[in-house]
C-alpha cells in the first residue's frame, strides 16, 4: 500500500490522480492519498482524496460534500497483481 498525504492546490487534482493511478499499476498497490481541504492566502487547496487499486481502478474519491470514504481492500489483489506485467519485469 502506498500511502500519500498532499497539499495542493484544486488546479492540479487532475495531475494527481493520474499520478496515483500510475503508481498503483507500475507498482502493483493500492494507493491512498488525502490532501488538505479549504482556502487561505490566496490558495483554494483542493481537498480531492482517492483510493486507487492495484490495477489503477479508482476505487474511492472524496469531496467537499463526501469527505470521509471507506473501501473494503483485499491485500492479496496485489500480490495477485505484482505477478503481472509491467510489474514482475524489475524483478
Amino acid at each position: 500500500m502506498i500511502v500519500t498525504p498532499r497539499a495542493k492546490e484544486r488546479a492540479s487534482l487532475e495531475k494527481w490522480l493520474v499520478a496515483g493511478r500510475s503508481a498503483a499499476v507500475v507498482s502493483g498497490a493500492f494507493c491512498l492519498s488525502s490532501n488538505r481541504s479549504g482556502e487561505g492566502r490566496n490558495t483554494d487547496w483542493g481537498g480531492q482524496g482517492w483510493i486507487i487499486g492495484p490495477d489503477g481502478e479508482v476505487l474511492g474519491l472524496t469531496s467537499k460534500e463526501q469527505p470521509f470514504i471507506t473501501v473494503e481492500i483485499d491485500l492479496s489483489e496485489a500480490e495477485c497483481a505484482k505477478q503481472t506485467y509491467p510489474r514482475y519485469v524489475g524483478e
